[in-house]
């Protein structure tokens, strides 16, 4: 799932993550054949702009909405819920998410869109997210206790609340704690990522600086209210899991933390942080002009990224730092059986050139042995590149890295997209399996495996039959209704009458 709409009739998106959500299911289906779909997320917010032909609201990263429309429209002042973050594959359910709100649900064998329980569509899961409460979109599995671990962030003039919470592995969603594990800290800030271990959770306040005046007026937009401050630190976060426990802050360097790979505890009181980092915080582009940024952006100016590892010492709130790989990447992950854990193996895309030198897309699939220091990867063509290489483990194995890497490619030359399959103890030794998409796919999609879910060709035409039909009963509702309520978002869909679109 990643953005893969940049154009409403006509009008360009400012910037690429206020991009439409696009789902691509690709399933193996054991015979030796594969069943491809995709389709677009169906948010109100795309609903909304495909039957008014402009952008009706506006989004989070600068794209403002289109002239036209009513004079006084609440819509213009609400933020486009995208759904275009990421993946959740949880108890036979799937999730498109998106950071700064609640997820849509996907019907796992048409990528259709599940009609939520929200008023925009969007779903609370059952109840367990709260009214005010998001998902996020970097929710994983402890493999210590075998909890769903998520976070969510909203942000403020006065502080930024952070929810932290875990669900119990059963088909109703039950979180451990009636209460999410709460904390605030001050001021307006963004959290890029979260990480956890059997005893803790953990984020890193980037240094920034809001505009008070900006968050005083009630601007949620984060490139209109932060920005880098490169006289600052960042500032480790511990919460304790347990209900009622401890928190700890520790002061750091100036890196700004990107992704967390993984972290886990060697011993009591010491926790070892892998993350992503950069050396400054930079949204890309700011919207100017008629262009759109990311058309004219020179990618290789952006911040470079590097593998590092934090060892801190909650009792003495002291750390030290050490370069894992200087390699210029991304969507850094492993082995799920290891989150949480000591790891050897951490898996991610990296740019085009040669030691990783300049900042870019991503590009090709890398393997980091943390053990002995070795980059195993693959690198495709200049004018190809890729998303999230995605781990799934070879039925029956033991070792770490016993698997394969799974990836998208598209060939910007050709306008082509390939699935390519990399065995991940011999990354360099390229593709053990490639083949073509029939349409071009977006390039920097985030991915998820989700183990057991092996449809049938019966079922994928029934499923495909309903939703055909879901969709021609909610256009024949969108003909007459689509000027409906730009005050409430409640009437949109709770006479639409369908369950799939």
């Amino acid at each position: 799932n990643g953005p893969g709409n940049f154009e409403v009739h006509g009008r360009k998106i400012s910037h690429q993550m206020d991009g439409d959500g696009l789902v691509l299911g690709i399933s193996f289906c054991g015979d030796g054949t594969v069943a491809i779909r995709h389709r677009f997320v169906q948010t109100i917010g795309l609903l909304r702009d495909t039957m008014e032909k402009r952008l009706v609201s506006k989004g989070m990263f600068g794209t403002e909405v289109s002239e036209g429309g009513k004079l006084i429209d609440m819509r213009k002042g609400e933020l486009k819920n995208t759904g275009n973050s990421g993946l959740l594959w949880w108890q036979g359910r799937l999730l498109a998410l998106w950071d700064y709100g609640k997820p849509f649900e996907i019907d796992p064998y048409t990528v259709g869109t599940m009609l939520g329980s929200e008023d925009n569509g969007a779903t609370s899961v059952g109840g367990m997210l709260e009214k005010s409460m998001n998902l996020g979109s970097a929710s994983r599995v402890c493999a210590t206790t075998g909890n769903l671990m998520c976070f969510a962030q909203s942000s403020g003039a006065l502080n930024s609340d952070l929810n932290f919470f875990e669900v119990t592995p059963s088909e109703t969603w039950e979180r451990r704690y009636g209460f999410p594990c709460r904390s605030k800290v001050d001021g307006f800030t963004t959290f890029a990522d979260f990480g956890f271990t059997p005893n803790w959770f953990v984020v890193s306040k980037p240094p920034l600086k809001p505009d008070s005046v900006a968050a005083g007026m009630g601007n949620e937009r984060i490139f209109e209210v932060l920005s880098y401050d490169p006289g600052a630190v960042s500032e480790l976060l511990f919460v304790s899991r347990e209900k009622g426990g401890p928190e700890i802050r520790v002061p750091i360097d100036g890196l700004v933390f990107k992704e967390f790979a993984n972290a886990y505890e060697p011993e009591a009181g010491r926790v070892v942080l892998d993350i992503v980092a950069a050396a400054r915080w930079d949204l890309g582009g700011r919207p100017s002009g008629a262009a759109a940024p990311w058309e004219t952006e020179d990618p290789s100016t952006r911040p470079r990224t590097k593998l590092v590892r934090y060892e801190v010492d909650l009792n003495a709130k002291t750390w030290t730092r050490r370069d894992l790989c200087g390699e210029h990447l991304e969507f850094a992950s492993v082995n799920a059986s290891v989150a949480g854990k000591p790891h050897r193996y951490v898996f991610a895309a990296l740019a085009h050139g040669a030691g990783g030198d300049e900042a870019g897309p991503a590009a090709g699939v890398a393997k980091i042995d943390l053990s002995s220091g070795a980059v195993d990867k693959w690198v495709p063509g200049p004018t190809e590149f890729g998303g999230q290489p995605v781990f799934v483990p070879r039925p029956g194995s033991s070792d770490e890295d016993d698997g394969y890497l799974i990836n998208v490619i598209f060939d910007g030359a050709t306008s082509r997209s390939d699935v390519v399959i990399l065995d991940a103890r011999s990354v360099s030794s390229g593709p053990v399996c490639r083949f073509a998409l029939k349409d071009p796919m977006p390039h920097g999609m985030r991915a998820v495996w989700a183990p057991g879910f092996v449809p049938t060709e019966k079922e994928m035409k029934r499923k495909t039959t309903l939703l055909k039909m879901f969709r021609k009963k909610s256009g024949a509702w969108n003909a007459w209704s689509s000027g409906a309520s730009i005050l409430a978002q409640d009437v949109f869909f709770a006479k639409q009458g369908t369950k799939m679109r």
